[in-house]
């Protein structure tokens, strides 16, 4: 048998195909595999305070700013009875990351001049999250001067109308020069459901320190019965206790709780006058009706005091940010400010808001609204005669929401004893 040579194929002969038996193997060179793109992420200021991300570069990425600003200088216009008409300039500034987050800062700067010479500078920081552990630090300067700050007397349930209720008797100079700084550091969350606002439960510690300089003067009620005040008084307090914050907006919540307790001590270890103490607890409710226009807003207020108090507590609520108790602005409208003082308080108030209206400007929401309120207090020396001294006001109301983050309220107030308006730039809970 002869054997068969195969020569090469010849350049442009035909090569039969080969058989499935013996099937060709063509080599395959192996080619590195294609890099994967790996998207980076921007560079973010530790604070994570500005609205516009930073590139790789560190130049910020055009196209994607959002402001999460929102500042609002107004002119500051505020009216109340025995303060009158009072002029200045306020302004707002927040900063919100998000709509549905709280402010990650938040700033008020005030002042203000009334026609009866009242004078109120303040200012206002809150920080939220300096540190990265969802923490509050708030502190703020405060000087005001005022030579018709009322005095009826304490626990005085008797009725005065009329001229009374402004006559020099029944009023006594204070100037007051201080300011405070107080820390919220959280303990637990709770989140019950992403439509819901999320539970926090602070520890809160604070310290305030305030120099007051009381004048009174000659034949007044306040000379006759506490001239032993007169000059300067030191309250120096420390203030710690636990908050639990559930709302979804601070300035104009719709729907959450806030609840606070705070226990207040003060002596010469703290720089104050005298040895006294407070205790202080409020519970503050906020439901929406059927839609978010419609708000049901509720706040009940215990407070105590103790030791040898001195005469500017006896006329506030403690707790997060004292505030002028019972009757004024905030609690007890209708009645003039501060008409009840002493040693133990019980307050509650109901309102109910409904801003139907909203539009916009420059991409700033504006709401209009309306409300209604009852405040209904008792004052007393003794925690078991507060039954027998209930003190109930109310009236009508309307608002003007400015990008959720600040309230401006025109409001009536009516007693048995007088009525007033009050114009603010702040819900009063």
């Amino acid at each position: 048998m002869t054997d068969e040579v195969t020569a090469p194929a010849e350049q442009g002969a035909v090569v039969p195909a080969a058989s499935a038996a013996t099937p060709s193997v063509v080599p395959v060179t192996a080619l590195p595999p294609a890099p994967v793109p790996v998207a980076l992420p921007p560079v973010v200021p530790r604070w994570g305070w500005l609205d516009n991300p930073l590139g790789p570069s560190g130049k910020p990425v055009k196209g994607k700013k959002q402001s999460a600003h929102r500042f609002l200088p107004l002119p500051s216009l505020r009216s109340q009875p025995g303060v009158g008409l009072m002029l200045g300039a306020s302004v707002n500034y927040a900063y919100r990351p998000k709509e549905d987050e709280p402010n990650r800062v938040f700033l008020f700067l005030e002042a203000r001049v009334s026609l009866k010479k009242v004078h109120n500078y303040g200012f206002f920081v809150r920080l939220r999250n300096l540190l990265g552990r969802n923490e509050i630090f708030e502190m703020g300067p405060t000087v005001i001067l005022d030579p018709v700050l009322p005095y009826y007397g304490v626990a005085n349930h008797a009725s005065l109308r009329g001229q009374d209720l402004v006559d020099p008797y029944y009023q006594v100079s204070v100037q007051t020069f201080g300011g405070s700084f107080n820390f919220q550091h959280p303990l637990w969350r709770w989140q019950p459901d992403k439509n819901k606002p999320a539970g926090v439960l602070r520890s809160y510690s604070g310290l305030s320190f305030h120099a007051d300089n009381i004048r009174p003067y000659a034949d007044s009620k306040f000379a006759e019965e506490r001239a032993y005040e007169e000059g300067w008084t030191r309250r120096g307090v420390v203030r710690v206790g636990l908050v639990w914050d559930r709302r979804d907006n601070e300035a104009y919540p719709r729907q959450g709780v806030l609840h606070d307790v705070t226990v207040d001590g003060g002596g010469a270890w703290t720089g104050s006058s005298q040895g006294w103490g407070r205790v202080s607890a409020t519970l503050r409710h906020y439901w929406t009706l059927g839609t978010p226009s419609l708000v049901l807003a509720h706040r009940v207020t215990f407070d105590s005091l103790w030791g040898d108090a001195p005469f500017m507590p006896l006329g506030d609520f403690g707790g997060l940010i004292p505030v002028d108790a019972i009757g004024g602005m905030t609690a007890g409208r209708g009645w003039m400010r501060r008409r009840f003082v002493g040693n133990n308080k019980a307050y509650a108030s109901v309102e109910l808001r409904f801003d139907p209206i909203e539009f916009k400007i420059k991409k700033k929401s504006v709401g209009i609204g309306m409300k209604g309120y009852v405040d209904m207090g008792m004052v007393s020396q003794t925690i078991s005669g507060l039954p027998n001294h209930l003190v109930v006001s109310g009236g009508p109301g309307v608002l003007l929401i400015w990008d959720r983050f600040a309230v401006i309220r025109l409001e009536g107030g009516f007693s048995r004893e007088t009525k007033g308006f009050y114009l603010m730039t702040e819900h009063a809970f």
